[in-house]
């Protein structure tokens, strides 16, 4: 089960630029959701030669390293300092203690220096069993949320998010097929209001969808499509073996060249697609939508 607006937001700190950039999202977005914060700054290992991870860090250590998280994060949030491999470490304390979005930055790495350095976040991003959000650029009121689809079954899960958070957030729903044969597509206009016609009638009042189409390659669609969006929402899935291996997925490859924040939402593990409105006492929770 996945909801939005989220109830717990898990931001992942390295004290770096980027990472105070996710902060600063998550911030907005929590203040937006009334969800509460929790940071985790993971102290990589630096493995000696004989091959062996450092000894545990002292009780001082790690009191100082909470006390340089907290001068970036304020004493709004709870924070928990941990070492070893930064996504590995993340990634175990999402799965134990199942955050409902996690907020990372990303370094927009490209080509050789990624294949060399990696990627935290999209090492986060690719094995998440929570939704992703690679924040980049400044922070700004969600009004618009681009979904690209291409009509699978993980495709409609994303597009169900995209349009759960566009509604709890009263953003205006974008949906985009780009597709590189038209002829063989068949009607898109039509299969595109199929898709809209999934959703409840009060998710489609609230988050006032429009379509769009284009011609050509996938990545390259949506980046122009993006022009006027707060946030890109996609979908993880396997990859390929061949083409995905050197190129990355349509998700990684929006990732590293998009302007504006990417929100990923891991597939679910059978086809799903069911919305059902979760009420609450607060107003964000009287508009939250739950998938199941």
């Amino acid at each position: 089960m996945i909801r939005f607006p989220p109830e717990k937001i898990l931001v992942a700190c390295d004290l770096s630029d980027v990472s105070r950039t996710a902060w600063r999202h998550a911030s907005a977005l929590a203040a937006r959701c009334g969800a509460a914060l929790e940071v985790v700054y993971v102290e990589p290992w630096d493995i000696g030669v004989d091959a062996l991870p450092p000894p545990e860090p002292t009780p001082a250590h790690l009191a100082a390293l909470r006390a340089e998280v907290r001068a970036v994060v304020g004493s709004g949030a709870k924070v928990t300092v941990l070492n070893g491999d930064p996504a590995d470490r993340i990634l175990d304390w999402a799965r134990r203690h199942r955050p409902d979005l996690i907020v990372v930055g990303t370094h927009g790495r490209k080509g050789l220096k990624l294949a060399l350095l990696g990627s935290v976040a999209e090492t986060i991003i690719r094995s998440s069993p929570v939704p992703v959000l690679a924040a980049r650029g400044p922070v700004r009121a969600i009004r618009a949320i681009l979904a690209p689809v291409n009509f699978t079954a993980y495709s409609d899960y994303g597009f169900a998010y995209a349009a759960a958070a566009a509604a709890a957030l009263r953003a205006r729903l974008k949906v985009l097929h780009v597709t590189d044969d038209p002829v063989w597509s068949g009607n898109l206009g039509y299969r595109l209001s199929v898709l809209l016609k999934r959703l409840p009638a009060r998710v489609l009042s609230a988050c006032r969808p429009s379509t769009l189409t284009a011609v050509g390659e996938a990545v390259p669609g949506i980046l122009k499509a993006r022009r006027g969006q707060d946030w890109i929402v996609l979908v993880t899935h396997e990859k390929s073996l061949i083409k995905d291996a050197f190129f990355g997925t349509t998700l990684e490859q929006v990732l590293r060249r998009s302007p504006v924040p990417v929100l990923s939402v891991p597939a679910p593990a059978r086809p799903l697609f069911a919305l059902k409105v979760s009420g609450g006492r607060s107003e964000a929770r009287e508009k939250s939508l739950t998938l199941r």
